[in-house]
């Protein structure tokens, strides 16, 4: 059987509605380049549709290991005298090479399909425990993707979106994160870390973080926050009161003004999605409060605010609305 390629990677996460905005640039690339690469891509879809993925696929145990898949698509250990009619030989030839290529590549490379368990918190804060005892607390869209059972010489984990990490200590077995372009590398301790796009952040709780990004590579301590912007790191004190305010459920706020505590209400609850400023601004940012928030439903938190900055304040579709 041939080598699998990285293209018959793509085109099976594309099959599987897998793929990042990157590797579909890097697929419909390779289908433009030539005819010969949108048959080769079309041969692995018909196969994927005539071996039936519902029946083939999704009917493996993601808790069987590969064996176990081979004994399922007819690949035993053993191999057995089959004998197959002229014509059937044929296809035969043709369908399992590219059978195998699929399932080896989805058990392999799709979360869900094989070795690899993926997480998503589609609307709400996601805590999940993994093999090794390490919690996750992920935030409203973020997605994990876990080696089943976490085994081997490093815990290797894909991570996007936002979400505050406690490792379980293995100095044996480093916990290794790939967030973006950027790495986190850990023994044992706890951080939040989020991404938008290439920019990587990560606020340090607990221990040391080892955080690498584009050749470049630093510890970073409790009390720091370091960031990597795709091109460089930048390590600064925490500064940030509110970084794990979306985790906690508490605010708090010092001589804050009423753009900066919005900003920090619409990361923090589920309800809002964004804000609008319809009111004088000038004689808004006269107005500076000291305050906190500790786990109060967002309506009370409207209500102090009015009060507060002597505005209307309202939520509608899910967008506070600021006006005189």
């Amino acid at each position: 059987m041939e080598e699998i390629t990285g293209i018959d990677v793509l085109i099976v996460k594309k099959l599987t509605s897998s793929l990042t905005r990157e590797e579909e640039k890097k697929l419909d690339k390779f289908l433009n380049e030539s005819e010969e690469n949108r048959k080769y891509a079309e041969s692995l879809t018909e196969i994927w549709g005539l071996t039936g993925e519902d029946s083939l696929f999704n009917k493996i145990n993601p808790q069987e290991d590969w064996s176990i898949v081979r004994t399922r698509m007819g690949f035993s250990k053993k191999a057995k005298k089959v004998r197959l009619i002229s014509g059937f030989s044929k296809v035969a030839a043709v369908l399992i090479p590219f059978i195998i290529t699929l399932s080896l590549v989805a058990y392999f490379y799709i979360p869900g399909f094989g070795r690899l368990t993926a997480y998503r918190a589609e609307r709400n804060i996601e805590k999940i425990e993994l093999p090794d005892g390490t919690d996750v607390t992920m935030k409203k869209g973020s997605k994990l993707i876990v080696v089943r059972k976490l085994k081997g010489k490093a815990r290797k984990v894909k991570f996007s979106g936002e979400g505050y990490f406690e490792i379980a200590k293995d100095r044996e077995h480093p916990f290794i994160i790939t967030i973006a372009k950027a790495k986190v590398e850990v023994v044992g301790t706890a951080f939040n870390l989020e991404n938008e796009g290439e920019t990587v952040r990560v606020y340090v709780t607990k221990g040391v973080v080892r955080f690498s990004g584009d050749n470049e590579e630093i510890l970073v301590h409790k009390g720091e926050e370091a960031v990597f912007d795709g091109n460089r790191i930048i390590r600064t004190d925490i500064k940030d009161d509110n970084f794990i305010a979306w985790k906690t459920g508490f605010l708090n706020f010092k001589d804050a003004g009423l753009e900066e505590i919005l900003k920090v209400v619409t990361d923090s609850y589920d309800q809002v999605h964004g804000y609008k400023i319809s009111a004088n601004d000038q004689e808004l940012s006269k107005i500076r409060i000291t305050t906190t928030f500790n786990n109060q439903p967002i309506d009370e938190v409207v209500e102090e605010l009015k009060i507060h900055f002597n505005k209307k304040i309202v939520l509608t579709n899910g967008i506070l609305i600021i006006s005189d």
